[in-house]
């Protein structure tokens, strides 16, 4: 039954009228513009000390070709080279991008909320501790984006974190040390 669901949602078609006030002047080529979704996902990597693996799933409504706000997923699978840990992170995030220069250029920025697992050591290097911890990052940065057809397209971005907050109110602790690099495939519909 779950199969028969699926098959019959995915053949529904979303089209949403946009306000008159935000409909292209153009009647020749798209008389009655609809707001446009994209869905997709990244793939990205951190590279240093602490190395990890994401993968983040999307999707994303466009009010106007050059804008995407949208809502990702996150789970991370991270490794401490040093300490030879590894660990699971989650998060959870809302998005815009905006599209310049043609669409090829993008800038993107997204507030973060992370889960992210915490070991403390004593100063002689003893495990006294594991726990998880809560953080909100601001993620900024931009990239490159590439149309590969009139509805689908890839991204490059690299994000740097430029301000954390963990929820228990111990700061020291971080979900992203590193400047984060994301291939995202979309897809629009």
């Amino acid at each position: 039954m779950l199969f028969i669901a699926q098959g019959v949602w995915a053949q529904v078609k979303f089209d949403v009228p946009l306000p008159k006030s935000l409909r292209t002047v153009n009647t020749k080529n798209n008389p009655d513009r609809k707001v446009k979704f994209q869905t997709g996902g990244n793939v990205g990597i951190e590279i240093g000390a602490l190395m990890g693996l994401e993968l983040q799933p999307k999707i994303a409504v466009l009010p106007i070709e050059q804008l995407a706000i949208g809502l990702t997923a996150t789970y991370v699978f991270r490794w401490n080279v040093p300490m030879k840990e590894v660990s699971n992170i989650f998060g959870l995030s809302p998005y815009v991008e905006g599209f310049l220069i043609k669409k090829q250029l993008v800038l993107h920025a997204e507030y973060e909320f992370v889960n992210f697992p915490v070991r403390e050591y004593d100063m002689y290097g003893n495990e006294v501790g594991r726990f998880r911890s809560s953080s909100h990052v601001l993620l900024v940065g931009g990239g490159y984006h590439k149309e590969l057809s009139d509805r689908s397209s890839i991204t490059t971005i690299v994000l740097l974190p430029v301000y954390q907050f963990n929820s228990d109110g111990v700061n020291y602790y971080g979900a992203w040390y590193t400047p984060i690099v994301r291939v995202g495939y979309n897809y629009m519909f």
